[in-house]
């Protein structure tokens, strides 16, 4: 049995790995860290001789990771959806434990089946969970690497899930050679990193030649810096609608489309209007074609109360509209309250939650011209496939309107940014993010961010992009990769082991 020194030595080991995992998370110029910061949890489990010191290993590494990383979600539950400070403490625990079940997961079939040849059988592991373990505000380890953007070009054949499974392996390889001094599995791992380098050494050129080639427009984004109390106060709406007017005028005589963040206008359009009256039209003076944040209501047949809508208008000047989207994924405690209508009472507990409805497919918005946008709001340049669907039907540029005002001066806004920068690559498209007080920018499709205006300050962006029209392996395919590493763990997992199998310790 393990003497209390060596326990107490595993348990740090495992939280070292949680922490580690954290902080290229919470700074990006620490990126160096995730191809090493796990490897001390990895440690810890070759120790392990039970599948409890499992359990408990994986929750010290998750909630050392999950606590820090996503801290911000207190003050978000507080001010986004009106939660006591107290409810919100409790229910961002909960949250955490729950992310945590994600390292505990892991630990628990790490354990189960061992490192594995060649230290494989934890990046096999690992992917499935980052593919199908929910999270509100999903991360993969590959999400880190933000400033690391010739690694990342994988991602048009894999999604991030390609470039995390060598980063796992990696480390795995490195506790490999810590505890058993094995070479093989480095020397494995680092020709899978020269591979994806390679990938991208090659991928590179070819893309800045599809880009040369390619149409022009020019874009004109748009940050008013509007804070959370005045864009939610109708005294402030007037007032605020106005900073827009003042930074679009000397902008829009110079660019094809003005962009707007989300919910800008709060006037209230009728799904199926052909155009916007005079009351509704959000900028009199509109020179060029406007898109911007608003909200719509649509009565459905046989249904007395009007559905509402968050939703994203294309106008000419004139106010007709050109095409509108209506978001699909409607965010908790914000736009709709999780088990409400269950449990109606507990709208008392958050009274700044919405009452809307998610909109029932994608679609693109299209200028004149040959652009058309894929109008995602908000949360859904997280997630991958709404992105994606858009580019299958067409669209050539990506475009978010969001808010992230909520996070307030927080990591929270660049990590949302670090996830949705793979939209771009993943794609191979220019990726516009406009928000209402930052941060505001342009992503090129190797997924660097080229404009960024700062958190909370009025700006404009005024930038020349390029329409692509490639299809790339991952807009066709998906998480082909993700799910064909999911079946390789499953039959991993279920292979019989020998009854007497020893327990997996230090010496593996």
């Amino acid at each position: 049995m393990p003497s209390a020194r060596d326990r107490a030595v595993t348990y740090l080991l495992a939280a070292a790995g949680g922490l580690l995992a954290a902080l290229p998370w919470l700074n990006f110029s620490l990126y160096p860290l995730a191809w090493i910061g796990f490897a001390p949890l990895l440690v810890a489990l070759r120790r392990a001789t039970t599948r409890r010191d499992a359990i408990a290993l994986g929750l010290v590494a998750g909630m050392v990771c999950n606590v820090p990383a996503f801290i911000w979600l207190m003050h978000t539950m507080n001010v986004f959806g009106g939660f006591p400070t107290v409810v919100s403490g409790f229910f961002y625990l909960c949250l955490s434990l729950y992310s945590a079940c994600q390292f505990v997961l892991f630990s628990v079939a790490l354990f189960r089946v061992g490192p594995g040849p060649l230290a494989l059988s934890a990046p096999l592991l690992w992917i499935p969970l980052e593919l199908l373990f929910w999270n509100l505000f999903p991360w993969r380890m590959a999400n880190s690497q933000l400033e690391l953007p010739l690694v990342m070009q994988v991602g048009d054949l894999t999604g991030p899930y390609g470039l995390s499974f060598v980063i796992v392996w990696t480390n795995a390889a490195l506790a490999a050679l810590w505890s058993e001094k094995r070479w093989a599995p480095l020397v494995a791992s680092s020709a899978a990193v020269l591979t994806v380098v390679g990938y991208g050494l090659v991928r590179w050129p070819q893309i800045e030649a599809e880009v040369a080639a390619s149409p022009a427009l020019r874009v004109g984004l748009v940050q008013g810096n509007v804070g959370i109390r005045e864009k939610g106060n109708a005294a402030y709406f007037e007032i605020n609608i106005g900073k827009y007017h003042a930074l679009s005028r000397p902008l829009q005589n110079r660019v094809d489309v003005l962009v707007w963040p989300e919910t800008v206008s709060h006037e209230w359009v009728e799904g199926s209007a052909p155009r916007l009256n005079a009351q509704q039209h959000p900028f009199a003076d509109l020179e060029t074609h406007l898109l911007f944040g608003g909200l719509a209501y649509q009565y459905a047949d046989g249904e007395e109360e009007a559905r509402r809508y968050n939703s994203a208008f294309l106008i000419d000047p004139a106010g007709a509209i050109l095409g509108r989207y209506n978001k699909q994924i409607l965010l908790p405690f914000g736009e709709f309250l999780p088990f409400s209508s269950w449990l109606p009472w507990i709208k008392d507990l958050s009274p700044n939650s919405g009452d809307f409805s998610a909109g029932d497919g994608a679609n693109t918005l299209d200028l004149p011209s040959a652009a058309r946008l894929a109008p995602l709001v908000c949360y859904e340049d997280v997630p991958s496939g709404i992105a994606r669907e858009m580019t299958a039907i067409g669209a050539n540029v990506l475009l978010t309107i969001f808010n992230d005002a909520w996070f307030g001066d927080s990591m929270a806004p660049y990590q949302h940014e670090a996830i949705a920068v793979w939209r771009a690559i993943e794609n191979r498209r220019f990726f516009l993010r406009v928000g209402n007080a930052g941060d505001t920018g342009v992503v090129d499709p190797f997924g660097r961010v080229v404009e960024r205006l700062p958190l909370f300050v009025e700006g404009t962006v005024e930038r020349e992009i390029r329409l692509l029209e490639t299809r790339t392996f991952y807009t066709k395919y998906g998480d082909v990769f993700a799910w064909a590493v999911t079946g390789l763990a499953a039959a991993l997992l279920i292979w019989p082991r020998p009854v007497n199998r020893e327990p997996w310790t230090e010496n593996g």
